[in-house]
């Protein structure tokens, strides 16, 4: 069994440099796995070599072999001031889950929406999460607490670092797709004198260069394994080059 987290940690997110999210994993692990996974779940389709592979990773309708993760998050406002430990109480909705975070929302003077990490402890069997408030970091009344958790899942089959980092460049194809046909990069800018676009053409030509070169990459990596695969089927142990 190869949990997804492994994956996601060890061999996707080396191929991404994506600060939103390399920022959010210490801070709020539950919903930077949940990101990650929607990455890496339209990623998993692009692995088409060997043949066979989709069939090892996912499994068949009758016998599949993958487990999606469980993810929820919910919110709570508190109704007095707290400068010591709390108890909020999720319910047994949200209990059995394997990560629990808790951000403190809060508005600066400029109006911008600030995400505060808060120290917590979860009980899974219960869903009761201990808020951690001292009077150093008081939480108000009023404030609105958000919760993030998140249950891993896996790959039935113990995957290889091989076959674990082709999955690293399927993702590096999905998360390069994603930022070519973001809308705010796509949508003409009115320029005046103090602003100005880069070429567009230039800029276009560069993004599809670059996604090119990374499914080149998968290609030749889906096509090695396939090669090294059939090698080690095909020739003796007593007839493979002694190294």
């Amino acid at each position: 069994m190869t949990p997804l987290l492994k994956v996601i940690t060890e061999y996707c997110a080396v191929y991404v440099d994506d600060i939103n999210l390399s920022d959010l994993a210490p801070i709020d692990m539950p919903l930077y796995a949940r990101k990650m996974y929607f990455y890496l779940k339209a990623a998993i389709p692009l692995f088409t070599s060997p043949a066979e592979m989709q069939e090892y990773l996912l499994g068949t309708e009758t016998n599949p072999q993958f487990t999606e993760p469980v993810f929820a998050d919910t919110a709570f406002v508190t109704t007095e001031n707290k400068h010591e430990d709390f108890v909020v109480a999720l319910g047994q909705d949200y209990a059995g889950y394997d990560l629990c975070s808790c951000r403190m929302q809060s508005t600066a003077p400029n109006g911008t929406i600030l995400m505060t990490p808060v120290p917590i402890t979860y009980d899974k069997t219960t869903g009761d999460v201990t808020v951690h408030a001292t009077n150093d970091f008081q939480v108000k009344a009023g404030t609105t607490l958000d919760f993030d958790l998140y249950t891993d899942g896996a790959f039935s089959n113990t995957l290889s670092p091989a076959i674990m980092n082709i999955l690293g460049l399927c993702f590096q194809v999905v998360w390069i797709n994603r930022f070519m046909t973001d809308w705010l990069s796509m949508v003409p800018k009115v320029e005046d004198k103090s602003f100005s676009e880069q070429n567009r053409a230039n800029k276009e030509n560069a993004d599809t260069y670059r996604l090119e070169s990374a499914r080149r990459q998968l290609d030749q990596e889906m096509n090695k394994y396939e090669h090294n695969r059939y090698y080690s089927q095909i020739v003796t142990p007593a007839n493979r080059i002694k190294l």
